[in-house]
């Protein structure tokens, strides 16, 4: 008996465990430089498309967007943020570089800091409506207006599988195949946690002054 409990155990984490998606890649960096308390004002850019990512670029933007809204910082509206970019072809250089026109454009919406990235992978395959596989890789940065200087940068891939797709059902718990994570709900893991890792973030001395 206790043998049999044990392979239903067994049976039931396996099923709860379907679809989950774990994080292959989970990288978020900061320089020294970098203080949540200091920013102000973000201009979100639409993010670079890697090959195969077919996602529209304003999705990303809108994304972070919602995912800042309910943050201390404020965002530069889209439409004027889009226009300067534009101008300077800035998503071309790869948001390496400020040009001091631009600097001063950014400046003048009240920017001191730019969110820009790319979606290097975007992938679902579905049966039908049933989604037998997911697959997302974002990476972002923040650079600061002024300098350039990437304060923040991050880079999070995440797959999910369907499980029991196909297979004999060996134990009554596993009663059905359990489809894989959508593409749009790994992003939106991916986007909440790279928003909540630096608009959450505090110095030391305000830290312990909480505790």
């Amino acid at each position: 008996m206790p043998g049999k409990s044990l392979l239903v155990l067994s049976g039931l984490v396996l099923l709860l465990c379907a679809g989950c998606a774990s994080p292959v890649i989970h990288k978020i960096n900061c320089s020294p430089e970098f203080d949540a308390a200091r920013i102000q004002r973000i201009a979100i850019l639409n993010f670079e498309r890697g090959p195969g990512a077919a996602l529209a670029r304003d999705v990303l933007s809108d994304k972070f967007t919602a995912a800042l809204v309910d943050s201390k910082f404020r965002i530069v509206d889209r439409t004027d943020t889009r226009k300067i970019m534009e101008e300077a072809k800035f998503q071309q250089s790869g948001g390496a570089m400020i040009d001091d026109t631009t600097r001063e454009k950014l400046r003048q919406l009240g920017a001191d800091t730019i969110l820009t990235g790319t979606l290097q992978a975007y992938q679902e395959d579905r049966k039908g409506n049933f989604v037998l596989y997911s697959e997302v890789h974002l990476t972002a940065k923040l650079l600061k207006v002024e300098t350039g200087q990437v304060l923040w940068s991050g880079e999070i891939m995440k797959r999910s599988r369907a499980k029991n797709v196909g297979e004999k059902k060996l134990l009554n718990v596993i009663d059905r195949e359990s489809e894989a994570e959508s593409a749009g709900k790994l992003l939106d893991d991916i986007i909440s946690d790279m928003s909540g890792s630096f608009k959450e973030k505090r110095p030391l001395l305000e830290k312990i002054r909480i505790w």
